[in-house]
């Protein structure tokens, strides 16, 4: 297991070089006029993937649903007091926010500890979510891809209004990345019994909510028109519906996987039985 959450971990660390796309004019314009949109669609990604992890808390938590209840608001109230302390660890998903605005390099330099801060967030995420099921942990890693891919443009953009160059913005945003292997082997020794398992999903669970909560749902504003929060809204729809499905689908292959599992152990104890069976 720990090769699927290293895999997945490195995965995550990739997207960091995403940067490198807005190198070419072409594919820069392309996606900072769209980055509202992705935004909108991963709230609904995140949405399914919150839900996913709270159902697993209250699966581990199955004798008391309000100690389940109790945690995931706990995570909810941590993520808000981890902005309130460093406001930069979460920064809005639009390029285009930065227009016009300097950013010195004592601020970048802020936001990439925020940064590495919440990517060992990400990495304690993945453990427990791998150690519930590998259709949980593929579905988090998946939610992670994506809301990473939305902070490291916006990361990007910031560095290089801040003077950074390409090559230098980009190393500065993969190896901040990569802290998310600390968060993954202090997940892994921390993880010692079924109830801090259940404590972490639950944290992830609250954190996620809050993302989504306070960063990725479309918010209307008073100078946008009813149809582009219309489209807004749609998007998120789309996320959702699509998350569902491959979450659902993943969920059956992991559970048929078990059966055929169990299946086979049941026909090799039937054999074992057979062997020892006093001959009549």
């Amino acid at each position: 297991m720990i090769f699927e959450i290293v895999v997945a971990a490195f995965c995550i660390m990739a997207v960091s070089l995403i940067g490198v796309l807005f190198t070419a004019k072409v594919a820069r314009e392309f996606l900072s006029s769209r980055l509202s949109f992705l935004v909108s669609f991963s709230a609904g990604v995140f949405l399914v993937t919150s839900g996913a992890l709270a159902l697993e808390v209250f699966e581990i938590f199955a004798g008391n649903v309000w100690q389940g209840i109790g945690l995931i608001l706990s995570g909810y109230l941590l993520a808000w007091f981890v902005e309130k302390v460093i406001p930069e660890s979460h920064h809005h998903h639009d390029p285009h926010e930065h227009d016009g605005h300097s950013h010195n390099k004592a601020g970048a330099r802020k936001l990439l500890v925020g940064d590495a801060i919440h990517n060992i967030g990400d990495g304690i995420i993945l453990v427990p979510a791998f150690l519930a099921s590998p259709a949980l942990g593929l579905a988090v890693t998946a939610s992670l891809i994506i809301h990473e891919t939305l902070q490291e443009i916006s990361e990007f953009f910031v560095l290089k209004q801040a003077g950074y160059s390409t090559k230098h913005a980009l190393t500065l945003n993969f190896l901040t990345s990569s802290t998310i292997l600390v968060g993954v082997g202090i997940s892994y020794f921390a993880v010692v019994s079924h109830e801090l398992e259940g404590l972490l999903l639950a944290i992830a669970a609250g954190f996620f909510i809050h993302v989504v909560v306070h960063d990725l749902l479309p918010k209307r504003t008073e100078h946008e028109s009813t149809n582009k929060f219309l489209q807004h809204v749609l998007f998120v729809a789309i996320g959702l519906l699509l998350m569902a499905t491959i979450a659902n689908a993943l969920g059956e292959s992991h559970s048929h996987g078990a059966e055929d599992h169990h299946e086979e152990e049941g026909h090799h104890a039937d054999e074992a039985l057979h062997d020892i069976a006093p001959v009549q």
